[in-house]
């Protein structure tokens, strides 16, 4: 079987990403709900106890929010131990990963990569499978300078864009969330976004296609985040499938080789 990435959710309603391929099934992220996640691994043939792990990014309940069923279930849970320790983990069935730090994963690599974000001990991961790369940041307030090595390896990248700053700035959120949102531990904007997969590929040979996850129905419209982010990487040269992630669903799906009309067309709203 090829490799296969398919969007569970995306945003502050919920975030999961499900990557499979040679037998091996990994969920990163659990924050949709346990039917949610139920249904979006039943459209890929999957069930929750079928899963060979799941790795969370960080505590925050859009990123957690199915995890009792996935205890349940018996799925190991892999995570910083920071992030363990705050989701209120035990020892048995989870297993710490360290920022930085590489583990094998049912036949997959897996790699924890550090972001700056309010939580614990928050992550990003890159895995490898099957001679393909998938690297996932999508909460981090700033870019951080390891992230460009992962992104140019990947083959897949799922980036936060979260919002437009002038929308935010102009936006019905209280000033102390305005602050949270655009901090260093907060989120990503359309245009940070642009500028860190700019520094990343320049000079890459690599035409990975980009994912924009988390993106805010407040703050942000997936056409202005794509097209931002787009000429954000044209300006340099590099041109590659930009896809806003859709918040809810699970038939957006990526393998190798599927063409950035087919990857678009998938169920996606490009309003």
């Amino acid at each position: 079987m090829s490799v296969g990435v398919r969007s569970l959710g995306s945003g502050s309603s919920g975030n999961g990403l499900l990557i499979e391929g040679d037998g091996t099934s990994l969920v990163v992220d659990c924050g949709i709900g346990p039917r949610v996640l139920a249904s979006g691994l039943r459209a890929a043939g999957r069930t929750v106890g079928e899963l060979d792990a799941v790795l969370l990014t960080h505590e925050h309940v859009d990123h957690v929010r199915a995890l009792p069923r996935v205890i349940k279930e018996r799925v190991p849970v892999i995570a910083t131990a920071g992030t363990l320790r705050a989701a209120g983990i035990a020892s048995g069935g989870a297993e710490a990963i360290a920022l930085g730090g590489e583990l094998a994963v049912a036949g997959a690599s897996v790699t924890a990569i550090g972001v700056s974000h309010d939580a614990a001990e928050p992550c990003g991961y890159h895995v490898r499978l099957a001679g393909i790369a998938v690297t996932v940041v999508t909460d981090l307030g700033r870019p951080e300078p390891a992230l460009a090595a992962y992104l140019a390896a990947a083959d897949l990248i799922v980036i936060e864009a979260n919002h437009d700053e002038a929308m935010l700035r102009a936006g019905p959120y209280p000033a102390h969330l305005k602050r949270r949102v655009l901090s260093a531990t907060g989120h990503l904007s359309n245009a940070a976004c642009g500028r860190l997969l700019l520094e990343a590929l320049a000079g890459s040979r690599r035409r990975p296609t980009v994912w924009l996850a988390h993106l805010s129905t407040t703050n942000n419209r997936p056409t202005l985040a794509r097209q931002t982010v787009q000429r954000a990487i044209a300006a340099g040269g590099f041109v590659a499938p930009v896809v806003p992630l859709p918040r809810h669903g699970h038939d957006l799906v990526w393998r190798p080789g599927l063409s950035s009309a087919e990857t678009v067309q998938l169920s996606l709203p490009l309003g």
